[in-house]
């Protein structure tokens, strides 16, 4: 990351955490379906983030992994974001896609380049090497296209992907799907944020190279 790009997240981490510093902490927390702890004088809010879980906590906003792994900033600010959006509506069960989330469809391109043309790079023609990385990131196995599995961000931010394999006759084809009330939890602009880190974790899980 550049140092101008540093400069930028730390500017929006820094809003986002009086953002939150001045919300119903409490009740935000449980309309994310988090824990929220005291300890001592502090208080930690305990987010199961992917794979792993990430422990905030609150005035300090220091953020460590249980499993002892790096918490970028991009990361930070998600979290954050989720804890402030959250509307703690339950999930619909619907599965839509990107484009048909409102204010999303002009993203498209944009989604698209950052999201699903490295995954199909990675995974178009192999779908078992698909499989093996949402598996080993604890993703719930689906039945759609030829391979499918869905990774929480967050507890209340299930991310579905989706592979049709390619062949002699047909190019790969990869769909991601959100339930339709992700715009409760995360701002529009962090969905194609939180896709392209999960995406990034499926290319790590199969020790492939990832997206900057």
């Amino acid at each position: 990351m550049t140092l101008q790009k540093q400069k930028i997240y730390k500017t929006v981490l820094d809003r986002a955490c009086r953002d939150f510093e001045a919300s119903d902490q409490k009740g935000q927390v449980e309309r994310g379906s988090l824990i929220f702890r005291s300890s001592g004088a502090k208080q930690v809010v305990e987010v199961p983030f992917f794979d792993e879980t990430v422990l905030l906590t609150i005035p300090d906003f220091r953020f460590e992994s249980e499993q002892r792994r790096n918490v970028t900033l991009a990361s930070k600010i998600l979290i954050l974001h989720y804890l402030v959006k959250a509307s703690g509506h339950p999930l619909s069960g619907e599965k839509v896609a990107y484009e048909d989330l409102s204010g999303c469809r002009s993203y498209l391109p944009v989604f698209e380049r950052r999201v699903c043309r490295p995954l199909l790079t990675a995974f178009g023609f192999n779908r078992d090497l698909f499989h093996e990385a949402g598996t080993a990131l604890g993703g719930t196995e689906e039945e759609y296209g030829n391979s499918s599995f869905t990774l929480k961000a967050f507890p209340m931010v299930p991310i579905t992907f989706i592979l049709w394999e390619g062949d002699q006759e047909f190019p790969p084809s990869i769909k991601v799907l959100f339930d339709r009330t992700i715009d409760g939890y995360l701002p529009l602009e962090d969905i194609t944020v939180v896709s392209k880190l999960a995406a990034n974790r499926l290319l790590h899980a199969a020790r492939l190279q990832t997206i900057e």
